[in-house]
């Protein structure tokens, strides 16, 4: 069956089939600690993708308090982010070796958050295969003027990222918090972490592709 997808790089229709990459995705609920295991890889010389959903929400005149009450807008910004995600993706190269912040399969927990028909981001979540999935466990709740989730919500939010991760054939491996050691030494224990297993070899699951819509 030939996919509506263009190959990367090129105008030639590709097949369903998921396409594997060296990429691996940093995930977690709020306030993982993303961005500070990521400017520590960054500084070692890794490559590094910025999170899409950040950068769309910082282009939007509106507070946390704002978003959290208006359910159209927060639909309206999470297709939004879909679509930003996934032209991102489709501009990398798949032999790259890349870290990413965040990556399509996040927004298949918010579209479940939000009881969103979910066949669409599936389809798009599925174009890719990622080397690994990194799950950073949380860490107490930073307000940062961008998060409108509590501690309840985010913890909440962190185990549907997992799921559905899980749902499409991904066995997402957990970083600790480290959170007993100093901020520094915590960072580059998490770092060290994800090397050494991303070093360990890459683990491809078949896709487990279900219409939930």
């Amino acid at each position: 069956m030939i996919d509506s997808l263009q190959s990367p790089g090129g105008n030639t229709p590709r097949t369903a089939e998921p396409i594997a990459t060296d990429w691996c995705v940093i995930t977690g609920p709020p306030s993982a600690g993303k961005t500070s295991v990521l400017d520590a890889l960054a500084a070692r010389g890794h490559r590094i993708v910025g999170e899409t959903a950040r950068a769309h929400i910082e282009t939007l005149s509106k507070s946390p308090a704002e978003i959290a009450v208006d359910a159209a807008l927060q639909v309206e910004i999470q297709h939004a982010i879909v679509s930003r995600q996934h032209a991102v993706e489709n501009g990398l190269h798949p032999a790259h070796t890349l870290f990413l912040d965040r990556a399509l399969p996040d927004s298949l927990a918010y579209f479940r958050r939000l009881k969103l028909p979910e066949t669409d981001v599936i389809r798009r979540a599925t174009t890719y295969r990622y080397r690994h999935v990194f799950y950073l466990e949380g860490l107490p709740l930073a307000r940062d003027g961008l998060r409108f989730e509590d501690d309840g919500e985010a913890r909440a939010l962190g185990e549907q990222i997992i799921a559905a991760y899980v749902s499409i054939g991904y066995a997402p491996i957990r970083v600790p918090a480290f959170a007993e050691l100093p901020l520094a030494q915590s960072i580059a224990r998490r770092m060290t972490f994800v090397l050494a297993h991303r070093a360990g070899g890459a683990k491809r699951l078949s896709p487990i592709v279900a219409n939930r819509a």
